[in-house]
């Protein structure tokens, strides 16, 4: 029966050959999916947060430079030099607005928006308005145009802070993922020791197995 025994071992390792080649092909499919989240998360950083900021900055310069502007404007002696440059702002607004609604909004960030993007449109139809007779005083046009700004100032506060909130959460996400990945490839290592070492259990208990063949003695007599 020894015959039996022996293949009961190497059933054994085989099966513990077969859970090693099952381990190392989950672990590979762990780690590219973490790979694809991190990748992911990167990306996410870049293109929704990073670039998001960017244009927040660049919209909130163009508010500040028509704003500086409207305030000095007390005459009609340069109104057509000032709709020009107020109009090469506006056009940068909008595309800026275009290349906002590009990136990943969240809901609240959409909701915001979507309420600045309301504020920047009174704006610019106040401003046709105002240009007709600046200087005049402090005009109901113009004290309207100035809490329009002020909210579409608070909206561009508004989105940066929840830009610092999301990337604090995709870096967080990110550490967890590589975390993970770490714990798993230790679980990994000790796993394939212990089989390892059970492997060598059962080689020598195979060998212990087969019977020694009796040494011959030979008589010279």
């Amino acid at each position: 029966m020894k015959w039996a025994f022996t293949i009961r071992q190497k059933m054994k390792a085989a099966f513990m050959l077969g859970t090693v080649f099952l381990l190392v092909f989950a672990k590979n499919w762990l780690d590219e999916r973490n790979v694809s989240e991190l990748g992911s998360s990167f990306s996410s950083v870049y293109e929704d947060r990073l670039l998001a900021e960017s244009y927040i900055y660049r919209l909130s310069d163009h508010l500040y430079q028509k704003k500086i502007m409207l305030d000095n404007c007390n005459s009609q002696e340069n109104i057509g030099n000032l709709q020009a440059k107020i109009g090469q702002h506006n056009a940068a607004i909008n595309a800026i607005i275009r290349d906002y609604e590009k990136t990943k909004l969240t809901e609240s960030e959409s909701t915001y928006f979507s309420d600045f993007k309301k504020n920047v449109a009174a704006i610019e139809a106040l401003e046709v308005s105002y240009l007709h007779a600046p200087g005049a005083g402090p005009s109901e046009t113009k004290t309207r145009m100035d809490k329009r700004y002020e909210v579409a100032t608070s909206n561009l506060h508004q989105l940066s802070g929840i830009q610092l909130a999301e990337g604090k959460l995709l870096n967080e996400k990110s550490k967890k993922i590589i975390a993970g990945s770490s714990i798993l490839t230790q679980f990994e290592l000790v796993v394939l020791i212990g089989i390892g070492l059970l492997i060598q259990a059962l080689i020598f208990a195979a060998r212990s197995a087969v019977p020694k063949k009796p040494q011959q003695h030979f008589s010279l007599n």
